[in-house]
């Protein structure tokens, strides 16, 4: 895509206008000097002043092929109805511009507005904690972020619920991420860090040692800096890949090296059916897992298939039964709206059969094609921009499993998402899993072990956050020094003059 952009102003960069563009145009590049494209897309800001006030003036050109629309808007800092800066009045302004010349052009406005960021929730809890009330933040989303009313209800009840849900932490209270990026087989639209294959499968007892001494240097850490572990996840990939020997081995780790007295929750990502038998389910909980996510993405046996999951919607009713038999706190099912080969009939159908199963959570995500995915954009049918059939299916998706008693209590967004939709965890309440909003709305320190797997410090103020990587890859993360990031997480929390860390 050819993208021209005179900014002659200091408050937004490219990349911002690059993830402005892939609301119309899904999945472009921006290679540096492109002059020609079907696609093309021109951004013009300034200063300007007006009866003695600074404002940002914008105008958009947007292109799609022959057609061409354009729009222009003008705000200042005092144009908005809550306190705001220039860099808010440059983004409202562009983004102004930008939707009503892409409406003009496409024939259609993005839910979520103008927003582009993966977590229009935490906006929306900001403006809650400093006071002001849940009026303002909704003209705050509708009119100023042109959000729909539906996504601002929405993020406002979340926002409430979310709210309640941290109250019982503190700046002291962290949690623990460990990785396991094994999958049994790819699926056609992930482009998680998982493998499959036979010779990265073999490296598995050697990514069990070096885990097995990340996680005891992981607890030397926590207690150095006098946190307290309230929440503990195995992701992946596909935890229930290992055996029940391995998968011990990591339990055993975590029991003899960290202080569990104060965990609140304990998930275990088993995922695929196709992996999870009722040993491995019985092995966890025995050594205090409460929460287990068994995922079918849909119960269609076809689109099972086309997306590449090597199991069947048999398969994941049995495993499903088997968790449900042992009474875990929650059981948490996955399913994906605009899927290729469903509908909204076979969407609706997906949900019926997780609701009946007796799932007490649910997370219903939206198709988001992934750049490193298998599945590419120009496949006929994989992505519609205006999303119509993934919209609708989200929206009933709300609608249905409220009268189900489960309620929306996370919320976060993708690049590239079938019709500009969300993925949002539902839940019965008081079975919420803490983990993913302490995740996403970055209120709290994550420790994280395991290839890809990032630790994300929070300072005590919130006001600063860190980020350490593992490498991204098996192979790189087994050749890689050991105690990555030791001495940054420490220096992240000085030590005052008494030799004990200040959070």
């Amino acid at each position: 895509m050819v993208l021209n952009i005179t900014n002659n102003t200091s408050y937004l960069n490219d990349y911002h206008f690059q993830t402005l563009c892939m609301l119309y145009y899904p999945g472009e590049k921006f290679p540096p000097g492109l002059k020609e494209a079907d696609n093309k897309a021109e951004f013009f800001l300034e200063e300007r002043t007006v009866d003695g006030i600074p404002h940002i003036y914008s105008k958009v050109v947007l292109y799609a092929g022959a057609k061409r629309q354009d729009a222009e808007c003008c705000l200042s800092a005092g144009s908005f109805s809550f306190e705001a800066d220039m860099a808010f009045a440059a983004q409202a302004s562009v983004g102004c511009a930008f939707l009503e010349a892409g409406k003009a052009l496409f024939g259609f406005t993005p839910p979520w507005g103008y927003l582009t960021g993966l977590r229009p929730v935490k906006r929306a809890r900001y403006y809650l904690d400093k006071g002001f009330d849940k009026e303002a933040v909704r003209r705050l989303f509708e009119e100023d972020h042109r959000v729909s009313p539906e996504k601002t209800s929405l993020s406002l009840s979340i926002a409430e619920t979310e709210a309640k849900m941290l109250r019982p932490y503190t700046a002291k209270d962290c949690c623990l991420y460990i990785a396991i990026p094994f999958c049994p087989t790819r699926c056609e639209y992930c482009s998680f860090v998982s493998y499959s294959n036979d010779k990265l499968f073999k490296t598995i007892p050697d990514y069990l040692d070096r885990l097995d001494g990340d996680l005891a240097r992981t607890a030397k850490i926590i207690k150095q800096t006098g946190f307290n572990l309230r929440s503990i996840y195995i992701g992946g990939g596909t935890p229930s890949v290992l055996n029940e020997i391995q998968i011990a081995r990591i339990m055993d780790r975590l029991h003899s090296d960290f202080d569990l007295s104060g965990v609140r929750e304990f998930s275990f990502e088993s995922g695929r059916p196709d992996t999870t038998t009722k040993a491995k389910l019985a092995l966890v909980k025995s050594y205090g897992v409460d929460r287990v996510s068994i995922n079918p993405q849909t119960t269609d046996d076809e689109v099972l298939k086309r997306i590449g999951r090597a199991h069947s919607a048999a398969q994941f009713f049995k495993a499903a039964d088997e968790a449900m038999s042992l009474g875990f706190k929650s059981v948490n099912a996955d399913l994906i709206a605009g899927l290729p080969g469903d509908n909204f009939d076979g969407f609706n159908k997906s949900l019926e059969d997780v609701i009946s199963t007796g799932f007490n959570n649910i997370t219903v995500h939206t198709l988001s094609v992934k750049n490193a995915a298998p599945m590419r954009f120009d496949e006929s049918g994989i992505y519609d921009a205006a999303g119509v059939n993934a919209r609708k299916c989200v929206s009933y998706a709300c609608e249905r499993l409220a009268e189900a008693g489960l309620y929306p209590y996370y919320l976060y967004r993708q690049k590239n998402t079938i019709g500009n939709a969300e993925n949002v965890g539902y839940a019965v309440p008081g079975t919420e899993c803490d983990y993913n909003v302490l995740m996403m709305e970055e209120t709290n320190t994550v420790f994280a072990c395991g290839a890809s797997a990032i630790t994300k410090l929070v300072a005590a103020d919130g006001g600063k956050i860190d980020r350490i990587a593992f490498p991204k890859y098996p192979f790189e993360y087994l050749a890689a020094p050991k105690g990555i990031g030791e001495s940054r997480i420490l220096d992240f929390f000085k030590e005052d003059k008494d030799g004990e860390i200040l959070l």
